[in-house]
Parts: C-alpha cells; sequence; structure tokens
C-alpha cells in the first residue's frame, strides 16, 4: 500500500509504498491501519494521531506541519483509495490501498472538505519528444455544502488545471478535463496535476524517446551507437528509468468467474534494454490470503501481505498465462521490471500494481 502527504504549499512526503508489519500498535490503532501505515511512511514524525479528544483518528503534526483544527476548521484531511476517510486508526486498509492525506480547510458549520484531490488518467508511460497526447484531470468531490460521509469521493472533470513536470508543453484542462501535452526532451519525466485551491496528483513517470533510438523499448537504426543510462549505486534515487504497467488487467475492476483474465500482460519502457521482468499475484478471501508461486504454478496459503515474484520475460511486452481459472477473491497484481544498467521500476497503483476482485 502507499502512503502521500500533501502539506499546505508543498509536497511533503510522495508517494510511498509501505508494508504493514508494525510489531505492535500505533496509539492503540491497529497494525493495519491508516494509522499505522502513516506512522511507518513518516518514520514516526507526526504526533501519532494523539490530537487532544481525538481517540487516535485525527492528528495534528505530519512531518513538521502543523493543522490543529483552530482557525476555520485547518485540518488534516484523510482519503483512502480517493474515498472520504472515517478516521486514521478506525479505518482499516489492504494491500494495495492508497492513503492521501491532505492539509484542508473544513469551516462551520459543515466541516466539508474544500480542497480537493486531483487525479489524472490517459497519462501514457511511453511517449515520443514532440507528439501530443491527452489526458484527463478529474477532482475527486464529495456533496457540496453538507457534511462528507465516510466512502465519498467522486471524480469531477474540472477546467484549469495543468500538468507540470520537466520538459513539459501543457494546455489547461477544458470543461471535459482533458489537457493536451507534449514533452520536449527525451529522458524520464515525472508529471503531476496541479490547479490553485487543490491537492496535487501523485507524480507519475513517463519513459520519453525520440523516435526509434534505442530508448523506451524502440529500436535503433542498425549501426547505431546507443549510450546507456550509468549503472546506479546502492543510494541511487535519480527519475524513472525502467516503468512497468499491466496492459489488460482493470485496477478496481469487478470481474465474473467467466471474465477473470486467463492472460497477465503488459509492457515495459526503459531507458536501455530490458533484463528482467517478473509479477507477483495475491489473493485474499474470507480472511485467509494466499500467494501464487511461478514454480508450482498454484496458489498456496500465505501471510497476508506477502509472496515472491517470478520471472516471466525479458522483452519490452511481455504475457503469462494462469493454468486455470481465477476463483472469488480480492487480488493484488505486481510487476517488477529490471533493465541491464540495473534500475529496478517502482509499483505504482493502476499501472505495476493492480487490485481487482472476482465474485
Amino acid at each position: 500500500m502507499t502512503v502521500r502527504v500533501e502539506g499546505e504549499s508543498a509536497t511533503l512526503l510522495p508517494r510511498t509504498t509501505v508494508t504493514l508489519n508494525a510489531p505492535e500498535p500505533v496509539s492503540n490503532c491497529a497494525a493495519n491501519s491508516v494509522a499505522a501505515a502513516i506512522n511507518l511512511a513518516v518514520g514516526g514524525n507526526w504526533d501519532h494521531g494523539e490530537a487532544e479528544g481525538s481517540g487516535g483518528d485525527f492528528t495534528e503534526t505530519i512531518l513538521g506541519e502543523t493543522h490543529e483544527f483552530l482557525h476555520e476548521g485547518d485540518t488534516w484531511a484523510e482519503w483512502v483509495d480517493y474515498k472520504w476517510g472515517n478516521g486514521i486508526c478506525t479505518d482499516l486498509l489492504s494491500e494495495g490501498d492508497e492513503v492521501l492525506m491532505v492539509a484542508d480547510h473544513e469551516p462551520e458549520p459543515t466541516f466539508a472538505p474544500s480542497r480537493w484531490p486531483l487525479i489524472v488518467t490517459g497519462l501514457p508511460t511511453t511517449a515520443q519528444v514532440g507528439v501530443p497526447f491527452t489526458v484527463q484531470i478529474r477532482e475527486v468531490r464529495t456533496a457540496p455544502g453538507t457534511f462528507a460521509t465516510a466512502g465519498e469521493g467522486t471524480p469531477t472533470p474540472v477546467a484549469g488545471a495543468t500538468i507540470e513536470g520537466a520538459g513539459v508543453s501543457s494546455s489547461t484542462s477544458d470543461a471535459s478535463g482533458n489537457a493536451t501535452v507534449t514533452l520536449t526532451s527525451a529522458g524520464s519525466a515525472n508529471l503531476r496535476a496541479v490547479l490553485a485551491g487543490d491537492a496535487p496528483s501523485a507524480t507519475l513517470p513517463v519513459c520519453v524517446h525520440n523516435g526509434n533510438d534505442g530508448f523506451c523499448g524502440t529500436t535503433a537504426p542498425s549501426g547505431a551507437t546507443i549510450t546507456p543510462a550509468p549503472t546506479p549505486t546502492a543510494t541511487y534515487s535519480g527519475p524513472f528509468a525502467v516503468v512497468a504497467k499491466a496492459t489488460n488487467v482493470l485496477d478496481d475492476h469487478v470481474y465474473t468467474p467467466a471474465k477473470a483474465p486467463r492472460v497477465l500482460s503488459g509492457t515495459v519502457a526503459s531507458h536501455t534494454q530490458v533484463a528482467s521482468v517478473e509479477l507477483r499475484l495475491r489473493r485474499s478471501y474470507r480472511g485467509r490470503c494466499y500467494a501464487y508461486n511461478g514454480k508450482s504454478e498454484r496458489f498456496a496459503r500465505a501471510r497476508c501481505g506477502s509472496g515472491r515474484f517470478f520471472k516471466v520475460g525479458s522483452t519490452p511486452s511481455f504475457s503469462y498465462l494462469l493454468p486455470g481459472a481465477l476463483a472469488p477473491g480480492r487480488y493484488v497484481l505486481d510487476l517488477e521490471a529490471t533493465d541491464a544498467a540495473g534500475h529496478r521500476s517502482t509499483l505504482a497503483r493502476g499501472s505495476s500494481r493492480i487490485v481487482f476482485y472476482v465474485r
């Protein structure tokens, strides 16, 4: 699962993956609560949900930024999978969930949120220099003029938002939320949507090539020389060099047993040759957890949240045929790719991490 923290004027914590294996509860909250996830993501640098009188369901300070609800409902708003939260101690998480904390103003009498999270859809994993593409930008809103209720959140097209990032030439989104984006230089572009008064979207990577230059899975002309990306060190933290994406499984989709995917496929964009593509598939059903074993080609009982990756290829396009139909349950599919320079893709909900259901 991931945690992101958007402060009053800056991103305090970009989307960060955590595994809920806390040895003990945080502020008497469950080990799989939102509070526990935040605590892991920020390394304990917050007030642990101990705001006075909160019962552990609210927080005042995260990563040094404080919002105490003393002026115009100045507070930290909680969103889980872009749905309005019910309290960081009350809300319990499952693998693949996304937590977003937003510095917000929720004035009386309704205490409704006023700073909406932005979402970007339609962003490609690979793009060509100078070739425009269109994305969709949405605000996640609750019902106006009333108290927000847990689980509320409707993605709504928004005008006036833009896509920002290095090497971006972007138009403003129209009334349908559509914005045309053109990237002006090859490399790795990290993009997000912004709009004054709203919380920015998560930052997403795009691999940018300049035609058939050998980058991002393209084929270089015969005899062309490709300069490989620098070899990473143990502390490598540069821009994304490898991007993995599932192509035939829909995120947050409910499949019938007859329509559940049998083939898991996707693409990898990288600046150098793809060295390895691996999958991890986990299932939970009625309180029990299972992980798919690539050697035995079957699911086996496992500790919730655990599971091993298995190799499925070493090319920019891959597919894996499951031996049988998927049983009912909640599934988390993770993709991980590595290039010849040792760069490794990161997990991102909706592209390299897909959560889906069979019912």
